[in-house]
């Protein structure tokens, strides 16, 4: 038997906008995390494109079965997520947004950034008591040294845990690489939180600075 193949409609940026306001469907931004943080659509989630795995990353971030509504950089990076989608059974539904960002800017549709912070800002933030520092990597790289103070809560749980974060503080993500934190941030923003940073030089960037880090004791 042929495997069955999903569908692929184009959205116009008008109808893809009404689809996500009433909640039959979520806009993913495959872009960039640096042009995700310049402007996206509101509530939009972060996945950024990558040649293998997309659909297992989306399935850290989306529930099962949710439709899709894809913007990408440019129409191939589109036709090359679409690809890798197009035969899933996790994600069914399928849009592509027609001309992508600077359409939804053309019809004057609600846009948001993320603001992004350096590893130097996350660490004197994380000495008060205005900001949460959110670490979103796996338990074993957190205990290989995090941001003293730092909060874990890996990206797979996120969704689950939100009530665990609080409302009236600024929160500062981090993953090791800027990648996960900005997919973590626009689960944040897409929420509803305010003040949401990420840090895209990630741990990485901070270890590299030369910064205090915190080690796991049991």
């Amino acid at each position: 038997m042929e495997q069955s193949v999903n569908m692929v409609e184009h959205l116009s940026p008008l109808q893809g906008w009404e689809l996500a306001l009433t909640g039959k469907a979520s806009i993913v931004d495959v872009r960039g995390s640096a042009k995700f943080a310049l402007g996206h659509p509101q509530g939009a989630l972060s996945v950024p494109f990558s040649q293998k795995g997309l659909e297992t990353r989306l399935g850290t971030v989306i529930q099962d079965g949710s439709p899709l509504i894809l913007i990408a950089e440019d129409p191939e990076q589109a036709a090359a997520a679409i690809s890798q989608l197009s035969e899933s059974s996790v994600f069914p539904t399928l849009y592509s947004l027609e001309g992508g960002i600077d359409a939804w800017h053309a019809n004057g549709l609600p846009t948001e950034v993320l603001n992004e912070v350096s590893p130097q800002t996350a660490s004197q933030a994380a000495t008060t008591d205005e900001t949460v520092v959110l670490d979103v990597r796996e338990p074993i790289e957190w205990e290989m040294g995090h941001v003293p103070g730092a909060l874990l809560i890996s990206l797979g749980e996120l969704r689950k845990r939100l009530h665990e974060l609080p409302t009236q503080k600024d929160i500062i993500v981090i993953c090791e690489a800027g990648v996960r934190s900005s997919s973590a941030a626009s689960i944040l923003q897409a929420a509803g939180l305010k003040g949401i940073s990420h840090v895209p030089e990630g741990t990485g960037g901070y270890r590299n600075s030369g910064l205090p880090l915190e080690f796991y004791k049991e």
